[in-house]
This record gives C-alpha cells, structure tokens and sequence, in this order.
C-alpha cells in the first residue's frame, strides 16, 4: 500500500551538503512540520556527523516513520565520522516499532559501519527490508551483520514471535568465502526470507555451497540474485540440492558465475522442477550445446516465464538448440522474445578442439611410452646381479610355500 504523500519527507538527489547543525536546521523545521510522518528520503546528500546528531534528535519524535531510505548520504565524509553518524541515526531508529525497511547503500562505510549499527540488527525485530548494498564490508563487516541477525533471530524467539525479515540485499561488498558461514548460519536461523540479493561478493564455490544450504531453509525463497560470484560444479551442485526446498521461487539470477559445462548441465536439468519460475538468467556460464539442449526439454515445464538470459554462453545463436528452446516456448505459448540479445556468444573454437584433441593424444603417447619401456625392460637380457635377485626372490617364495604347508 502506497504511503500518502503527505507522510513523506524528501530532499531525494537535491546535492546538499549539510555539515553542520546549521546547515540542516532548515531542513530540520520542514521535518518538524511533518505529522505521521512514515517515509523519509535523503538520498543523493552528503551529512556530516553533528548534522547527523541533530537529525537523530528531531526524528525522536517521529515514532510513527516505516521507511527509512538513507542511501548515499555520506559522501566525502571520514569514516570516523560516518561510524558516528551511524551511531546517531540507528540509536533512534531502534525504538521505532513501526520502521520496515532500512536502506543504507552507497555508503562506503566499511566493517565500521557495520559495527555501529549491529545493536540496531540485533534488537529491532520488526525490520522487514534490509538494504546495504555496495558499502565496502569485506569479511569483517559482513560477518558482523550477519552474526547481528543471528541475534535479531534468537531476540525473536525470547519473544515468542516470527522473524519478520524477509528481504536482505547486500551485493558488491567484497564479503567472499570468509563472510559465507556467518550468512549461512544467519539464513538457516531466520527461515523468513523471501528475497535474498548478493551479486559481485567474490564468492567461491565452497561459500556458494554454505549460503545456498543455508537458504535451503527458508521456504518461501522467490527471489535469489547470486551474479557474478563463482559457482563452478560443488556450487551448481549444491544450488540443485537447495531448488526443491523453494516452491515459490520466480527470480533466479545466476549470471555470469561460472556453472561451467557439467554444472550448467546440471542446474538446467533441475530447473525443469521449478514451475513458478518467471525470470531467469543464465548468461556467461560457460554452458555448451548439451546444456542448452536440455534447457530446451527443462522449458516444457516452465509455463510462467517471462525472461530468459542465455547470451555469452558456449552455443551457436543459429543451432539447432536455440531452435529446441524456442520451440519448447511456443509450445507453452510464450513468444520468444522473452529470450534476451545472443550476441555474445562464446563458440568453442577449432582451435580448442584441436587443443583437446593435442591433449588427448599426447596423453594417449606417454600410456604408448610407458607400455613401451616396459615391454623393452623385459625384452632386454638380465644382468648377473638381476638373475641372482630373481633366484633369490623364487627361494624365499619356495620357502614360504613349504612352511604355510
């Protein structure tokens, strides 16, 4: 439901840089003046840290805030200031009963921002949306968001109440393997999320494995956006062991990260169990023809889609596959333009195949060698001390024999 506009504050893009208490007091009385407010957007400013403090104050008296969209504030701030900025900001937001949804991206605040508002992570259990997107956390930082949300979890449970936490977007934050198990564990607890977003994290397959388990608990998954992180086979493999627990999911974004052939293969052939999906990309995964082959047989059963990324992939954009798959459409009456540009495609070259062939048969050589050697070791007349070692070895084999009888 749409929030009036007169419960809205904005100065949304307006390019303010507001330092001081001074600076933001105009702004601070138009706050003043608002009642119920329930959205507020400073979006697109920079603030400092008393700027910051006198904010605070004035949002104490507006309990009744849902929204709070407060990305890109912070630019060409310290990071010390930032830190107290967080500080002022999270310490009011936290007794709001009524605040959904936190938006802190853009702000380049690092593992110390991550620390100044994971009091607010761990105790505000009506927050439903969580937003940091691009806001340079790195291990530390997400590691502690993410054990602050193992805590909002357990906050929960003392009260007796459902996680309402249902979306969780924190991409382009260098989290990596290293951050992987915190999140994991986080997932697994709060079995509420329905939306889940962590594109270009640098994360390899071992923390692919642990996030798509952990997520495997939460069964209203609808939307996962994993692009651009590695999955090669173990995490396309462990992404086919979490599809079934997710009956709900429509979005699928793993672009751009690395199934590999045999692992395309296999998240393809698991798709065909995923009817409610509606968009899903798969570009730059390095799938070949057979991948795109079964993609086609997966699509019969695919009947809501809407969008389908395949380019940059291993496969003629004029093969038979890609007929297959706009068949396998047609036949579920989707038109084919929901297939998205293939002018990328990444053909395996003469060249490779020749590299392939040159492997397999120098491979092919050294067994040729090896047999060889062996046949010319045994062709080639014994030595005295090689047929004294022989009489030896026959004796103590007779003599073995005689005392087992």
């Amino acid at each position: 439901m749409a929030i009036p506009a007169d419960r809205i504050y904005s100065l949304e893009g307006k390019g303010l840089k507001l330092t001081t208490a001074e600076d933001i007091e105009p702004y601070l009385e138009e706050l003043r003046n608002v009642e119920n407010l329930e959205e507020l957007r400073l979006n697109g400013n920079t603030i400092g840290a008393e700027a910051a403090q006198a904010l605070a104050s004035v949002l104490k008296t507006k309990p009744t805030l849902k929204i709070a969209t407060l990305h890109d504030i912070f630019t060409s701030r310290l990071k010390d200031e930032v830190k107290q900025s967080v500080i002022a900001l999270c310490s009011v937001l936290i007794d709001f009963p009524n605040l959904i949804e936190l938006n802190l991206s853009d702000n380049a605040f690092g593992p110390l921002g991550a620390e100044a508002m994971s009091e607010f992570l761990s105790k505000h259990t009506g927050l439903q949306v969580l937003k940091l997107n691009n806001n340079g956390l790195g291990i530390h930082g997400g590691t502690t968001i993410a054990n602050a949300l193992i805590k909002c979890q357990a906050e929960c449970e003392r009260l007796g109440k459902e996680p309402a936490l249902h979306t969780i977007v924190c991409g382009r934050n260098r989290l990596e393997n290293g951050a992987a198990p915190a999140f994991a564990k986080a997932f697994a607890a709060l079995k509420s999320l329905r939306e889940v977003r962590m594109p270009q994290n640098g994360i390899r397959p071992e923390g692919i494995a642990e996030l798509v388990s952990g997520l495997a608990s939460n069964s209203k998954l609808a939307i996962l956006d994993l692009q651009d992180n590695t999955f090669t086979h173990s995490g396309s493999a462990a992404l086919v062991s979490a599809l079934p627990n997710w009956d709900a999911l429509e979005h699928l974004n793993i672009g751009d990260c690395l199934l590999g052939s045999t692992g395309g293969r296999l998240v393809i052939e698991a798709l065909k169990d995923c009817a409610t999906l509606k968009i899903v990309n798969l570009q730059y995964n390095e799938i070949e023809m057979d991948g795109a082959i079964a993609l086609a047989e997966s699509l019969r059963t695919l009947k809501l889609l809407e969008s389908l990324e395949l380019n940059g992939n291993r496969f003629d954009a004029e093969s038979n596959a890609v007929e297959l798959i706009k068949t396998a459409l047609s036949e579920n009456d989707i038109d084919d333009d929901i297939i998205g540009s293939l002018s990328d495609m990444e053909e395996i070259t003469d060249d490779e195949d020749e590299s392939e062939s040159e492997q397999s048969e120098e491979e092919e050589e050294k067994e040729k060698d090896a047999a060889n050697a062996m046949e010319e070791d045994s062709a080639r007349p014994k030595t005295a001390s090689e047929a004294l070692e022989d009489e030896l070895a026959d004796l103590v084999s007779q003599m073995k024999q005689q005392l087992n009888v």
